[in-house]
């Protein structure tokens, strides 16, 4: 069997674009038909070389082969979700979005969501099962513990609890209290609190202490005058506050 790209050359190229207009199977066999010395090629290799040289014909503005785009509102299951067609020749959007803009057609979607299930099926599209959350809120929406399977009248209230929080960071940002943690906000306060009861932890405090001690072993052997240097720093302080009546 001779390697595939050996067989094509310059007429036979010419020859696949002088049938591009026709079915890829009909112009398949007929190329067969024409070419004995060519029945090794298969199917899939014929129509790559279409493709390399442009012998695919053109449906709605779209290189399909012998594939005719698929109609409007079509459904296919991408990720375990169904989505929608809703544009020629290839424009997909998820059902459930699809179902929350048609039926508020008033609000302003120029603001990036998800579309969410409030009762966790993912193919319950009830117009009344489904809410959009800003992609700035899903992370604190989330943190809530998100949608409730089965139970929709929870992932509302979560879904409250997460807007009433995103309310308090904006108010708590324009007032300078927040700082950016990880993937969203915090309290500078709340920040500094869960810092002081981490270093306070036993374990984490023996393990501090371990490896100053080793730091500071390593130091009097490889630098013996720096790990002097700061004995005596440390012995002033100590001496300075024994002095002042805050014995260690």
């Amino acid at each position: 069997m001779r390697h595939f790209r050996k067989i094509w050359n310059e007429e036979r190229n010419n020859w696949l674009l002088a049938h591009k207009d026709m079915i890829k199977k009909e112009m398949y066999q007929l190329f067969l038909k024409e070419n004995p010395d060519c029945l090794d090629v298969t199917y899939t290799a014929f129509k790559n070389q279409c493709s390399r040289v442009g012998a695919s014909y053109q449906v709605n503005n779209c290189w399909r082969g012998d594939r005719k785009p698929r109609p409007l509102y079509s459904e296919q299951i991408k990720k375990g979700y169904i989505r929608i067609k809703v544009a020629q020749p290839n424009v997909w959007i998820s059902k459930s979005k699809w179902v929350y803009q048609e039926t508020h057609p008033w609000e302003d979607f120029s603001e990036r969501s998800n579309y969410i299930f409030l009762d966790g099926d993912n193919r319950n599209y009830n117009p009344d099962n489904i809410a959009r959350v800003p992609l700035k809120l899903m992370g604190v929406f989330n943190n809530f513990g998100g949608c409730e399977k089965g139970n929709p009248e929870i992932t509302r209230l979560r879904l409250l609890q997460a807007k009433h929080k995103m309310a308090i960071l904006d108010a708590g940002e324009k007032m300078g209290m927040t700082v950016n943690y990880g993937i969203g906000r915090r309290f500078r306060e709340d920040v500094n609190k869960a810092a002081k009861e981490y270093r306070d932890r036993p374990d984490v405090k023996e393990r501090r202490a371990n490896a100053r001690r080793e730091k500071m072993h390593k130091m009097k052997i490889e630098e013996p005058e720096r790990y002097r240097a700061i004995l005596d720093k440390n012995n002033q302080r100590r001496w300075e506050k024994k002095k002042n009546g805050n014995v260690l």
